[in-house]
């Protein structure tokens, strides 16, 4: 379905064929491609089975609610308000894996070193770590209450095996209230029978073990969830082999996805292996999750995954793919700026003016040369098609489009489209660095009638430039192990995950502009083929600040999302407060506007020099996990 539902997106036509009698004719994606089509009816070529016309890879798009959005925000403001922070030292090392020689890929330094070793328990908001003894030890938050220590071992993790080069790092995922799926690192999985996670101090046991992807192979937990006496599990790991994405590009190394489905119930301690599905790409896992009803797979990566193995429904050979040759040369570069676009093919010296067609409508955009088309697709946004024009000079074609939405930044000139390369505009790069410099302040908050103006000394980082067109989240299901949804995460850069509620999938941060903003996913709805993602909360500007911190670690949030930290591989934390009403008047110190409310930022020093190997944020309180101790930040 690649080919009609994703990579000829701009050929309308072609594609209302493969929609018309889908569920999606009555949806707005649908009205869209007809009203580009001409509302005509078209006939499908031969060549495509009955089977491809009734599974369209849908493509979503994320549109950020207006109402959490503000474009009048005035940018953090640097308080000195201190931040009460609590120290406990450990009372052993927290266990600690380190990638051996031949796990030097960039997908291992990521795996290993952005792996959170502090654990939350969503549903009670227990935290846990684990020690060098494999001993998984429980923090009483109430230790202000209590004289006895802090930490209260709840399971010690079976050493079956000794560690060796090629061994992950121990993970936990909760699966239910009272389940908890543990990985090793070196291979063995295990299902553990928690009880009443609310009585910290309550020993777990032991339901079934298993090693389910070979003997001594490593992997950590991605996620689990128990739904109708089955317990599915995702585990990551990386493998040595070639593959080729979509782009025709090459990996040596690849990440795996395996999908276990274990049956059993704790009542019966009756566990046994179910199902054995894998999906692998070329790419790094951002997110993953399960949904609700456990039928699809949501991920997000730089690359895209497909089902090689499924012990259920073996997977049928991807024929197109094979058919298929991709080639995506670069055909046509193009520079924005606020109100244009200048769009650039290189066309043979030989070619007149009368061999080329430039077809151009507020949606989409087709050239000709020759009657051969060289350019073909549906545009990111509207443009004012009666002012477009176009020139032919010394072997060069340019085209000018001009924007209806003045200033919007567009992260891609074609949907889908991987032929072109984005020539940046240096006037355009300066005017956003301008604009944008206030919202990382480093300016003291006052009670004065004035606000200083805030500054960042920071450049434009690299890291502020678009994520590559290959980004993408998906749903992968796994009855015709296909790609029923799509979302192209060029213009929407990872930052981070959280989980907003306790048995829903984790939500996703990403950034929009210079914002960043949280989406919730949710089970597909099968009458309609709707994926719900909803935006449900916006950290302003903070896709622009956490971009000019470049020794971030951990990125998180708490489920309220009363406030973003950033935390850096060692001492300084960043708090990011959601904006809150002054006490007293303020107003802007260049416009005289007043100001209502006040968006803090906050700076944290610990007095540890050890590096920071764990993070977790609730409403009130930040956790922060080093070699030695556990640190508690307070911020009621």
């Amino acid at each position: 379905m690649q080919l009609i539902g994703h990579q000829a997106a701009g050929g309308c036509r072609r594609l209302l064929a493969c929609f018309k009698n889908s569920t999606l004719k009555n949806t707005a994606k649908f009205t869209h491609l007809h009203e580009q089509a001409g509302g005509d009816e078209i006939e499908l070529p031969q060549k495509y089975s009955r089977e491809i016309m009734a599974k369209p890879r849908i493509l979503v798009d994320l549109r950020p609610d207006g109402k959490l959005l503000d474009s009048s925000f005035d940018g953090y403001k640097l308080s000195l308000e201190p931040v009460p922070t609590k120290s406990y030292a450990l009372p052993s090392k927290p266990d600690n894996v380190t990638p051996s020689a031949d796990q030097y890929s960039f997908l291992h330094t990521k795996l290993f070193g952005l792996h959170n070793k502090l654990y939350c328990d969503p549903w009670t908001d227990n935290i846990y770590f684990i020690d060098d003894k494999w001993k998984i030890l429980c923090f009483n938050s109430d230790i202000d209450f209590v004289k006895d220590s802090p930490f209260s071992e709840v399971w010690e993790v079976p050493s079956h095996h000794e560690r060796r080069p090629g061994h992950y790092n121990l993970s936990i995922s909760f699966a239910s209230t009272d389940l908890v799926i543990i990985a090793d690192g070196a291979g063995t999985l295990h299902v553990v029978d928690t009880g009443d996670r609310s009585f910290k101090n309550r020993n777990w046991e032991i339901a079934f073990s298993c090693e389910p992807i070979g003997e001594q192979r490593g992997f950590v937990v991605l996620n689990s969830r128990y739904y109708c006496g089955e317990l599915h599990c995702l585990l990551l790991h990386i493998a040595e082999q070639e593959i080729e994405g979509s782009d025709g590009k090459k990996s040596k190394f690849s990440s795996v996805i395996d999908w276990v489905t274990i049956e059993g119930e704790l009542s019966q301690q009756n566990w046994g292996m179910k199902t054995a599905r894998q999906l692998v790409g070329g790419g790094s896992i951002d997110f993953a999750s399960l949904e609700p009803s456990c039928t699809a797979l949501f991920v997000a990566s730089d690359r895209p995954l497909k089902f090689t193995v499924d012990s259920e429904n073996p997977v049928a050979e991807d024929k197109q793919d094979k058919k298929v040759e991709y080639k995506h040369q670069i055909v046509f570069s193009w520079l924005q700026k606020g109100d244009d676009i200048t769009l650039n093919v290189p066309v043979a010296a030989d070619v007149a003016k009368s061999d080329i067609k430039v077809t151009v409508s507020p949606l989409s955009l087709q050239i000709n040369i020759r009657d051969n088309v060289v350019l073909e697709g549906a545009l990111h946004q509207r443009v004012d098609s009666d002012l477009t024009c176009w020139t032919l000079s010394s072997g060069k074609l340019e085209i000018i489009l001009t924007k209806v939405e003045n200033g919007v930044v567009w992260p891609e000139l074609i949907v889908g489209c991987q032929k072109g390369e984005e020539i940046m505009d240096p006037a355009l790069v300066e005017e956003v660095h301008q604009r944008l410099a206030h919202l990382c302040s480093e300016t003291v908050e006052t009670a004065t009638n004035d606000v200083a103006p805030a500054y960042n000394s920071q450049e434009l980082e690299d890291c502020d430039a678009f994520p590559r067109d290959t980004s993408v989240l998906l749903r992968l299901d796994s009855k015709d192990h296909t790609i029923s949804h799509q979302v192209s995460m060029g213009g929407h850069q990872w930052l981070f995950n959280v989980s907003l509620t306790a048995g829903a999938p984790p939500a996703l941060c990403v950034r929009h502009d210079v914002d960043a903003c949280v989406w919730q996913m949710d089970e597909m709805n099968r009458d309609s083929n709707i994926w719900p993602i909803t935006h449900v909360g916006t950290f302003l500007a903070f896709g622009y600040v956490q971009a000019s911190k470049q020794h971030r670690k951990f990125t998180v949030c708490p489920s309220d999302m009363s406030y973003a930290a950033i935390c850096d591989t060692s001492r300084h934390i960043y708090l990011y407060r959601q904006p809150s009403a002054v006490g007293s008047e303020l107003r802007n110190r260049s416009t005289g506007r007043r100001v209502a409310q006040v968006a803090k930022q906050q700076l944290v020093q610990l007095e540890s020099d050890c590096h920071v190997i764990g993070c977790h944020a609730t409403s009130n309180h930040l956790y922060l996990l080093t070699d030695e101790s556990l640190f508690k930040l307070i911020l009621k």
